[in-house]
């Protein structure tokens, strides 16, 4: 499935989205370190998710309370973190087979629109980062999580099927 470029200005605010890019498969360990580094400078917290979901990483953030007085609030225009309150969201990163050369990522952003602004800066740095490294990055570019293929775990619906959104 060919990913469909959105624009991250939109992806900030309107719906949760998905970066996917192309690394080589002696760099995947890099990516992933990028991708943490950059999620938790964003505020993300790192869990360590069950082998059975299929997914290299889950970045959570916030709470459902949090959430609602900041969803509910308004103050989403304002900011999305307010001391240890802070807009719930959970991002997956999901390494697979690519062509024979590269490995593809997806990085997604699964539940939490109110966070989408800091998720899109931050898997943006962590893209820019690799290239800085001297990472080759096949980019694909955005696209909305909903997008992608209903069977991997980077599509909101199979990521709750798992439970990982929770």
């Amino acid at each position: 499935m060919a990913a469909v470029t959105e624009d991250p200005r939109r992806l900030r605010w309107a719906v949760n989205g998905a970066r996917t890019f192309r690394v080589p498969a002696d760099a995947v360990e890099i990516a992933l370190v990028e991708i943490d580094r950059a999620m938790q400078a964003a505020h993300f917290r790192t869990d360590t998710p069950d082998a059975t979901t299929g997914v290299q990483r889950i970045h959570r953030r916030g709470s459902v309370v949090g959430d609602v007085l900041i969803g509910g609030s308004g103050l989403s225009a304002i900011t999305t973190r307010v001391g240890p309150l802070s807009a719930r969201g959970v991002a997956v990163t999901w390494v697979g087979a690519g062509d024979p050369q590269t490995t593809r990522v997806i990085v997604s952003l699964i539940a939490g629109s109110h966070v989408g602004g800091d998720f899109v800066d931050g898997v943006d740095d962590a893209v820019r980062a690799l290239l800085a490294r001297g990472v080759p990055v096949q980019d694909e570019g955005w696209s909305r999580s909903v997008d992608i293929d209903p069977a991997l775990p980077a599509n909101p619906r199979r990521a709750a099927e798992l439970g990982l959104t929770g």
